[in-house]
């Protein structure tokens, strides 16, 4: 029960990864990062589900705050470089 989500996982990172290495943009990068942010959220919560312990959905939303935080500070990082905050 697990090979297909793990596959489906793997399949979704190379896909990201692919992705990253032709965006050109820090804001599509940023993007991309994201969506690899959510790739290993979904791994922990796969490793929860095939294990039962519960310690990976602690992982889990502890590494999905950080992940938020980070893709937050990214974006206010890029909108204060183009000069383009959206703030008067």
């Amino acid at each position: 029960m697990i090979v297909p989500v793990v596959a489906t996982i793997a399949l979704a990172v190379l896909l990201v990864v692919l992705a990253f290495r032709r965006l050109r943009t820090p804001a599509e990068r940023v993007v991309a990062v994201d969506a690899l942010s959510a790739c290993g959220l979904a791994a922990c919560l796969a490793a929860a589900a095939h294990t039962g312990q519960t310690a990976f959905l602690d992982v889990a939303i502890g590494f999905a705050l950080l992940a938020f935080l980070a893709t937050v500070g990214w974006a206010h990082a890029i909108a204060g470089r183009s000069g383009g905050g959206g703030q008067e």
